[in-house]
């Protein structure tokens, strides 16, 4: 399977599992300019923009947020809204939930983050749940 069905699976997972949480979903829609984050959910009254990423190996560059997506949740926060998010499918199929600021932070001293660090540092999509 390749990388751009393997993220578009991992899209329409992450819609459907947050719409069973309650969660109005959308899944933005490719276009040629692309855009900056792949679903935006909203669940009483607060909006979440997340870009959505598979981690096929071991472990995660953190190049792979793009320019375009660190401006545009950066202004999004700017707007009045909490952080963006990167959620992140893992070899194991666990969902984590990277909040924008830490992998910007991340992204000044390092160039990727292995799945234990994955796993030991951010929220497990059950944990940000429970948050929302």
């Amino acid at each position: 399977m390749n990388n751009k069905k393997l993220g578009n699976d991992f899209e329409a997972q992450l819609c459907e599992i947050l719409f069973e949480e309650g969660f109005w979903c959308h899944n933005l829609a490719q276009n040629q300019a692309g855009q900056p984050a792949d679903v935006i959910a909203v669940k009483n009254g607060k909006a979440y923009l997340i870009d959505c990423k598979v981690c096929s190996t071991s472990r995660f560059a953190l190049s792979r947020m793009e320019d375009n997506q660190d401006l545009s949740m950066e202004h999004w926060k700017d707007c009045g809204n909490d952080d963006g998010w990167f959620a992140i499918l893992l070899r194991n199929n666990a969902i984590h939930m990277i909040p924008h600021f830490a992998v910007r932070e991340m992204a000044k001293r390092r160039s990727s983050i292995g799945e234990q660090e994955i796993c030991d540092k951010t929220l497990s999509l059950v944990e940000w749940l429970k948050l929302t």
